[in-house]
């Protein structure tokens, strides 16, 4: 045989393996995303432009915030979330983004910097939030907590989650409500 054949043969055991398992683009996509990109150590500017994009100003329709997060190269991961919400990420340093009907939430790895300027945005962009005092926050294992009032109704939130060693993510997280929140 000769190499041009063996290549083309090759070719075509190669596709017909991979068509046989008739796998979307997302779980192609996903099998080559770095495991360090799946929570990756975001600037803490990338992490708070990220929530700004699809948490605050993002739509809170579901099917308009894929459309947006796929047009930014996000796809998301095969399972759903236990609130039917889903987890999108993307292989880059920018964090996963996690959507669902009520809320919205970027998580990274813990970096340094990011807790004042997640501190910096809330104050700009919820000028009228109200902090949620330290003793209130524990029974909901968050870090910090503010209660959003006037045109939005819920709260945003910081989460730090510890995983094995010395590692932690941070996450950042609004969550809608019907109406006024007491605390």
């Amino acid at each position: 045989m000769k190499p041009a054949q063996i290549l083309a043969a090759l070719a075509v055991v190669l596709t017909a393996g991979c068509a046989s398992l008739n796998l979307g683009p997302d779980a192609y996509e996903l099998a080559n995303i770095k495991d360090s990109n799946i929570v990756p150590k975001s600037s803490p500017t990338a992490f708070v432009k990220t929530f700004d994009k699809f948490c605050t100003k993002g739509p809170r329709d579901s099917q308009a915030a894929e459309r947006l997060l796929r047009a930014s190269s996000y796809v998301p991961l095969r399972r759903r979330a236990r609130n039917g919400g889903r987890v999108y990420v993307v292989d880059d340093r920018r964090p996963a983004v996690a959507v669902s009907s009520r809320g919205c939430m970027v998580q990274a790895h813990s970096r340094t910097g990011q807790t004042e300027r997640v501190r910096r945005y809330v104050a700009a962009a919820f000028p009228s939030a109200v902090r949620v005092p330290a003793d209130r926050l524990k029974q909901h294992r968050f870090e910090e907590a503010w209660v959003l009032s006037g045109d939005q109704h819920g709260i945003v939130a910081t989460r730090r989650t510890v995983e094995s060693g010395n590692h932690s993510n941070y996450a950042l997280v609004l969550y809608r409500t019907n109406g006024p929140v007491r605390y």
